[in-house]
């Protein structure tokens, strides 16, 4: 018993998601242990058997979320009732969202430090692109601008306020 304890506990713990993997870790570890075989296998069944369930109903909940509205998580579950893994559902890639309008130089006219992030976006629009981190408790925001000039803006948002903005011109 020991031995399927620790089979089991190394293949749940390295993230194998894969109800078979699990069955045949418990599978293995049942014939291993001495003089208790046929109660592994027993065991490892009915651990496939839950592990298959499990793995239906999580494949039934990623096709549920890529926009999917036919049918429910109880119906999709059901696939996997004999004990072996659903067959997976390939989710829809997003979409990607459109490129912002480019602002002009002069649209930044007014932007200086300390004005609130809205009313960045509401002078400018939205960046080209976006990077958030944390440092020291702050939220700070690394927002890159392409004008319709050439030139590109690097405007760092610290706690939701404009801190600095660098521009780089042309070449």
């Amino acid at each position: 018993m020991l031995v399927f304890v620790l089979c089991f506990g190394l293949v749940f713990a390295t993230g194998a998601a894969s109800a078979q993997t699990m069955v045949e870790a418990a599978v293995l570890a049942g014939a291993g242990a001495s003089g208790a075989a046929a109660k592994g296998k027993s065991i490892g069944s009915s651990i496939g058997t839950v592990f298959g369930k499990v793995n239906g109903t999580l494949a039934g909940a990623a096709a549920g979320s890529s926009g999917s509205s036919t049918g429910n998580l109880s119906t999709r579950s059901s696939l996997a009732q004999n004990g072996k893994p659903a067959a997976s559902v390939p989710a829809q890639p997003a979409s990607p969202e459109p490129t912002p309008p480019k602002p002009s130089r002069s649209d930044f006219d007014g932007v200086e430090k300390g004005m609130p992030r809205g009313d960045l976006f509401a002078k400018v629009g939205k960046p080209l692109f976006s990077v958030s981190m944390t440092e020291d408790g702050r939220l700070e925001e690394t927002l890159r601008y392409a004008t319709r000039e050439g030139a590109s803006a690097r405007v760092l948002v610290t706690d939701g306020k404009v801190a600095s903005i660098e521009w780089s011109e042309p070449k």
